[in-house]
């Protein structure tokens, strides 16, 4: 540590909800913007833990208790350890994220703020954005029920039921390890279709695809994990 430069508070991250995606984090948050030396570099803790239940399935099942039970005991463990920020690596679960204790919740860096964020930062004359999420986000109103939505809903679009049924199936391939590049393809077709200028990425499995996206064109990506890492870093 540079004697001149005050310690970083300690970075929690709660991963494993899918464990690529935490750990692809855990990568850029280093990568970002890396110091001269080593010893300046963020200060994190990742606990992965993916046995929490299928975020997608316990809300449609109503078990929110069963979610909320497993997220306090997750972001308990991460405080006793020394996180005094905590980044949740997974968009789903902060649907019950406001049923957590207030002292946990409030060190909480919501990917949800940070994707309403994003597209609040767009100009009003740009061309909207397709917000990509699982079906579990979606059927919840994480993102539509967020008090700002309604001054950004006109900039972003919806995909339609096939293929928010598709894109969830995508989702879960990402989970299971299928290259990243397998996305592109199926999302070129979806910013014809949709005559969007990009996408919010509103799973972070799609921090995994990122690059990759990157290297193809110049799509608009709204990643909120990245925009955690800058603001974290």
């Amino acid at each position: 540590m540079s004697p001149d430069r005050p310690e970083r508070p300690l970075l929690g991250i709660l991963g494993g909800l899918g464990p690529l995606a935490s750990a692809a984090f855990v990568r850029t948050l280093y990568r970002l913007d890396p110091p001269e030396r080593e010893q300046d570099a963020p200060r994190c803790i990742l606990l992965s833990d993916p046995r929490f239940p299928d975020r997608t399935q316990a809300l449609a099942r109503g078990e929110e208790d069963l979610l909320t039970e497993h997220l306090t005991a997750a972001l308990r463990t991460l405080v006793s350890a020394g996180a005094e920020r905590i980044v949740i690596a997974c968009f789903t679960v902060h649907a019950v994220l406001d049923r957590v204790p207030r002292e946990l919740r409030e060190r909480v860096v919501s990917l949800i703020d940070l994707a309403v964020d994003g597209v609040a930062a767009l100009a009003p004359s740009d061309v909207p954005v397709l917000l990509l999420s699982t079906s579990g986000s979606r059927r919840s109103g994480l993102f539509t029920g967020h008090p700002r939505w309604g001054t950004v809903a006109s900039r972003v679009r919806l995909p339609a039921d096939a293929d928010q049924e598709e894109l969830h199936r995508r989702l879960y391939e990402l989970k299971q390890g299928r290259a990243p590049e397998s996305m592109l393809p199926w999302l070129e077709e979806l910013c014809t279709r949709y005559e969007v200028s990009g996408f919010v990425f509103g799973c972070t499995e799609l921090h995994l695809v990122r690059e990759s996206v990157c290297r193809i064109g110049d799509w608009r990506i709204i990643d909120p994990l990245l925009r955690a890492a800058r603001t974290l870093a």
